[in-house]
């Protein structure tokens, strides 16, 4: 499974597998679940925290820039 996580806060989340191509929306089945746990939530925000804060750990923080 390739999920995806989105939290806009630390109380509700969405965990899902969809990709928004159009082979994933005409061929795979996908699944998504939303987490009011806050409890839950705050976990998964934090573990992605720490993630992005490691100096040697798999995901890294791109620059961004809006389009002109």
């Amino acid at each position: 499974m390739h999920a995806k996580v989105i939290a806009a806060d630390r109380k509700t989340a969405l965990l899902g597998s969809a990709n928004l191509t159009d082979n994933a929306y005409s061929d795979n089945l996908e699944i998504g679940a939303v987490i009011r746990d806050p409890g839950a939530v705050a976990g998964l925000v934090d573990h992605f925290i720490n993630l992005m804060h490691s100096t040697d750990g798999p995901l890294v923080r791109l620059p961004w820039q809006p389009v002109s």
